[in-house]
């Protein structure tokens, strides 16, 4: 299935791994730690773009967009792949690779 965002939205992929609703973080080892629910929203996240509508200027498919905290959709399915949506200014910055949140 192909999907088109329309308006201002900028559909992504979450660049950290996400279990059960929850942000998690490797810690090297066999480890999983997973974000407690104030975590989720106290930082700004990366995503990488898969989609964005006509009216979005400053964003392309393929950057990685810094998200204001908590500025997104739940998660929704397409063809078994996971995906989120904000809207573009929601968007902090934009770069070729991602960084560190905290």
């Amino acid at each position: 299935m192909i999907i088109d965002a329309i308006r201002n939205y900028v559909i992504f992929t979450f660049v950290e791994d996400i279990l059960s609703g929850r942000f998690v973080n490797n810690s090297g080892g066999a480890i999983i730690l997973t974000s407690d629910d104030k975590a989720q929203t106290t930082y700004p996240r990366w995503g990488h773009v898969t989609n964005i509508g006509p009216d979005v200027r400053d964003v392309k498919v393929g950057d990685y967009i810094l998200i204001e905290p908590g500025k997104w959709t739940s998660h929704f399915y397409v063809d078994e792949k996971r995906f989120w949506k904000t809207d573009d200014s929601m968007i902090l910055c934009t770069a070729d690779e991602p960084g560190s949140t905290y």
